[in-house]
């Protein structure tokens, strides 16, 4: 069975786009996206300057990245090393678009389903070249199997220098370049003063690296096309919700082992969770291109995916939560002293699931961090003692419990905040992609969300008020209800710059 693979010789490419036509009309890609595209990169100062171009499409990765996280197996590998789609299986959760590093995928507007570049496999399979390769007007592109020692792909990579895009990646990527310089394979150094679409001239991306007037001629994207975030607030939405769910359940639980067996415990907590358990599943179906398939993720499931694992987390929380209430009403004690356990590490793991999901992100570097569970499990807890803080006052709870969750708040919160700090402000950025992330975090779009949200009103100041407040005792209910507010408000701000940030860096 053959190998295929891609050589493309960049110093033939002559910018002229057919390639890009040819894609479009042999696979009716709709205006607007793309499965090939050829960018364009100026490095020098007038008259040294240097144009380059560089032709894009899908690396058919040895060790495909989408492959792991879609949750439907809609992506797979065929026996010739093409990754392709089952479009029909395909949820639309873009989840594959976040893992891919090169910005491969893409989703089609008129099928609401992923696309890609399968190197024509229509084509090859009858014995055709890719389209690109047969439009090519100074036969930069080499198509062929790798594996055979006698196909001109083979010889020339025995023969001649390459390079493939971020192999730091160890995804073997199957397209390899001659010629290549880094400004072309590594989009976060060249920078990106604007770029075009359909005629429009749009802003660079957030993170891009901003011209630097101190370093006239360094590398500057003259030409591209534009790549809309896959993820938005909605998922903002999903981490406070499923936050919350599970902060809440947990929390409840392990009050009602020690002895905090009222109202809040046993009914208004596990309450709030089912209620925002549900709403967690609502925005994660909402949030689907395709969400009248959203039950093929546990009919057509691919359980290398933490999405398809995450959704079995929820519906154990979820059935936890369920059973906890029934229990409750007919008022079975010793059930819910052994559903306490379980509820926990439900709750525990219906969180800290999303750590591993974006860390399947595999393009997103700001993601791959090893502190992702943890923190969302600490923001869970800030999350549910906030809502428990909120609704001790307005039920029956016995005295003392809001003084508990006080401490519990202050415990989570002053974690929180540690690994915020110690990550995205003391220690240093271990790729050239991750630091710009994070400036854009420090100094960026997004420093008003992470200093003034997540860091002084979100954290330090209901530290203050808690540190305040518990010494009070009894008589600070309503500050430590302020104090849960705030606290709240910060969690917020941070998820939804932790979603925008990561995702704020070209990958292409």
């Amino acid at each position: 069975m053959a190998n295929y693979g891609f050589v493309i010789d960049l110093t033939r490419c002559i910018g002229c786009h057919a390639c890009t036509v040819a894609c479009k009309s042999e696979h009716d890609v709709p205006i607007g996206v793309n499965r090939c595209w050829v960018k364009t990169v100026e490095k020098g100062r007038f008259p040294e300057v240097r144009r380059s171009f560089f032709p894009v499409l899908c690396n058919q990765c040895t060790d495909a990245p989408c492959l792991k996280i879609c949750p439907t197996s809609a992506l797979y590998k065929r026996k010739d090393g093409i990754v392709d789609l089952h479009s029909d299986s395909c949820i639309g959760c873009r989840a594959c678009m976040q893992a891919c590093p090169y910005d491969q995928l893409f989703i089609d507007p008129n099928t609401h389903t992923a696309e890609k570049c399968n190197f024509c496999a229509n084509r090859v399979e009858n014995q055709l070249e890719p389209s690109c390769v047969s439009v090519c007007p100074t036969q930069c592109r080499i198509f062929g199997d790798l594996d055979d020692d006698t196909s001109e792909v083979a010889r020339i990579l025995d023969a001649e220098p390459h390079t493939v895009r971020k192999p730091e990646k160890g995804t073997g990527p199957r397209v390899f370049y001659l010629g290549a310089d880094d400004s072309v394979l590594r989009p976060e150094i060249a920078s990106r003063p604007l770029f075009y679409k359909e005629g429009d001239v749009h802003l660079r991306p957030v993170a891009a690296p901003a011209p630097d007037l101190d370093q006239p001629g360094a590398p500057r994207v003259d030409y591209d096309v534009p790549h809309e975030k896959p993820w938005g607030l909605d998922v903002t939405l999903y981490l406070l919700t499923k936050g919350i769910a599970a902060g809440t359940l947990a929390l409840s639980a392990v009050l009602w082992l020690i002895g905090y067996r009222d109202a809040l415990t046993m009914v208004a907590g596990p309450v709030v969770a089912l209620v925002f358990n549900l709403a967690t599943a609502g925005l994660l179906i909402a949030d689907l291109e395709r969400p009248e398939r959203f039950y093929y993720i546990l009919t057509r499931s691919n359980w290398r995916s933490w999405l398809v694992l995450g959704a079995y987390c929820l519906a154990a929380h979820g059935a936890l939560a369920a059973a906890w209430l029934v229990s409750a009403w007919f008022g079975l004690d010793t059930v819910l002293s052994l559903l306490a356990v379980p509820a926990v590490l439900a709750s525990m793991a219906a969180t800290a699931y999303t750590g591993f999901l974006f860390a399947q992100g595999h393009g997103r570097d700001l993601w791959q961090g090893p502190y992702a569970a943890v923190d969302l499990l600490a923001q869970a807890a800030v999350e549910g003692a906030g809502v428990l803080l909120l609704l001790a006052p307005l039920v029956s709870a016995t005295p003392g419990v809001a003084t508990a969750l006080g401490g519990v708040l202050a415990a989570a919160l002053s974690a929180h905040l540690l690994m915020l700090v110690f990550e995205y402000v003391i220690a240093p950025s271990p790729t050239l992609h991750h630091e710009l992330a994070v400036r854009a975090i420090r100094h960026g779009a997004y420093a008003g969300w992470f200093w003034t949200g997540a860091i002084v009103m979100g954290g330090a100041l209901p530290l203050a008020i808690l540190a305040v407040a518990l010494s009070a005792g009894a008589a600070a209910v309503w500050p430590l209800a302020l104090a849960a507010l705030l606290a709240l408000g910060g969690a917020t701000a941070w998820e939804f710059v932790w979603v925008e940030a990561g995702q704020s860096v070209p990958l292409s």
